[in-house]
């Protein structure tokens, strides 16, 4: 499932990589991206795409496709909390990999980027549903090589969770998560340290700013005006848990948390993550590695903050590197 000779050469990577100054600590770790990307132009021919939902609503889910005509499998991107196709991570992923001559799907979860015109609620970590009708209706010229999925911080705990429903399903050939919350309750409770409050702010802002869309298209059910949650704890305790059906916040991590269904899981998994992590806690991972899994390989950083990876000697982010070599692994 893996060579382990060609891994241990990334793992020797992993642990002598250190911070590219001036980016210093977990906090401008993660905060580097926004500063320093550059939007450039992704090869390929680009197709937008739309995938109908089988749940009787309505809701369509968009991405968009790049297509640099070299085949090999089909990468789907899929992004965090408060992002969309058009993250400055998921762009610059879609273009490294297209400039390899690898096809790739930015895809937006439900309700976020474009196609929060055509969908009546918002994405949650427990959204196995909408992944997997997506992968149901992709036309077989784009999957005859296989699909891998890579999904960074929530959009990794949506794809672990999909593989769990899954299980064994021979049109995906692997699988990558970065910086991804593997249980929900822990990692909430790191995000509500005084320390990122700074953080919970910034993406309370952008949730809320689709909530504000979704009740003035009229798409939403309930008209009584809308509350404001002053934590992401309170924004899923009012919003996504009654919204998707948990009986309150604290049902809605317990239920939605991959840890403990990660056994059910049958492909060949790489998870990246970094101990000075500011939203996200290490030690699940540390777990899942003392588990034994065999289809499961960890790469624990000291450093690299939330899918940051800014290191010396490196022009771009680690963890193009590990999903370029993770690629190769599974022969795509």
């Amino acid at each position: 499932m893996f060579d382990e000779a060609r891994l241990e050469d990334l793992r020797i990577q992993v642990l002598h990589s250190r911070e590219r100054a001036p980016w210093l600590g977990g906090d401008l770790q993660t905060v580097a991206h926004r500063i320093t990307y550059r939007d450039l132009p992704i090869p390929g021919i680009e197709t937008p795409m739309q995938f109908p939902l089988r749940d009787g609503s309505g809701d369509i889910m968009t991405g968009t496709l790049h297509d640099p005509g070299k085949g090999g499998p089909l990468v789907i991107l899929l992004h965090g909390v408060a992002g969309s196709e058009d993250s400055v991570y998921i762009k610059a992923t879609a273009r490294h990999l297209a400039e390899q001559g690898r096809r790739v799907l930015r895809l937006n979860h439900r309700g976020a980027g474009s196609s929060l015109a055509s969908c009546s609620v918002t994405y949650q970590c427990a959204g196995t549903a909408e992944i997997i009708d997506i992968l149901d209706t992709l036309p077989d010229g784009l999957t005859e090589r296989g699909i891998f999925l890579c999904g960074f911080s929530m959009g990794g705990t949506i794809l672990l969770n999909t593989l769990a429903e899954l299980g064994r399903d021979l049109r995906i050939c692997g699988a990558m998560t970065v910086s991804a919350p593997l249980d929900l309750i822990a990692s909430s409770s790191r995000m509500n340290r005084r320390r990122n409050l700074i953080y919970q702010k910034a993406l309370l802002g952008t949730l809320m700013g689709l909530e504000r869309k979704l009740c003035g298209s009229g798409r939403l059910l309930d008209e009584n005006p809308l509350p404001r949650p002053r934590s992401l704890l309170e924004y899923d305790e009012l919003f996504t848990a009654p919204r998707h059906g948990f009986a309150n916040a604290a049902d809605y991590y317990r239920r939605a948390s991959p840890f403990l269904r990660l056994g059910q899981i049958k492909v060949p998994v790489v998870m990246l993550h970094a101990e000075n992590d500011p939203w996200i806690n290490s030690d699940p991972y540390q777990r899942v590695n003392e588990s034994g899994c065999s289809n499961f390989r960890i790469f624990l950083t000291p450093y690299g903050g939330h899918v940051g990876f800014h290191f010396r000697g490196r022009p771009r982010p680690f963890f193009l590197d590990v999903l370029t070599h993770t690629l190769g692994e599974i022969g795509g």
